[in-house]
């Protein structure tokens, strides 16, 4: 009898440990932002060519513009000719962070 449960509290001591080392290899890292000139960014690869982008300013005015600049940026970046605008969501607050979200396609050769 001892030693069933020897064994089975050595189980459970290594079943333990498992599920803590299984949980600390599982974890996502936080997405990171980017920074530049007045804003920050986030870019989220849905698909090679499809891209979600968060970028947040303290400042309203300049928010598309700034999602456009990283877009273009971007699609630079990756070698293509042509983005546009799959769908954009704008700042919903009124004050700052102001958040502008755009989802964005890139191709190469003619635009359609």
């Amino acid at each position: 009898m001892y030693t069933a449960v020897k064994l089975l509290s050595g189980l459970l001591g290594w079943l333990l440990i498992l599920v803590v080392l299984s949980g600390c290899g599982s974890t996502t890292a936080a997405p990171q932002y980017k920074q530049a000139e007045g804003y920050r960014y986030l870019e989220r690869k849905i698909t090679d060519n499809y891209y979600l982008l968060s970028i947040t300013s303290n400042h309203n005015a300049n928010l598309l513009v700034y999602a456009q600049t990283q877009a273009s940026t971007l699609t630079e970046q990756l070698g293509f000719d042509w983005y546009i605008i799959v769908e954009q969501n704008g700042p919903d607050n009124k004050k700052a962070p102001y958040i502008q979200t755009i989802e964005i396609r890139m191709g190469k050769g003619i635009r359609p």
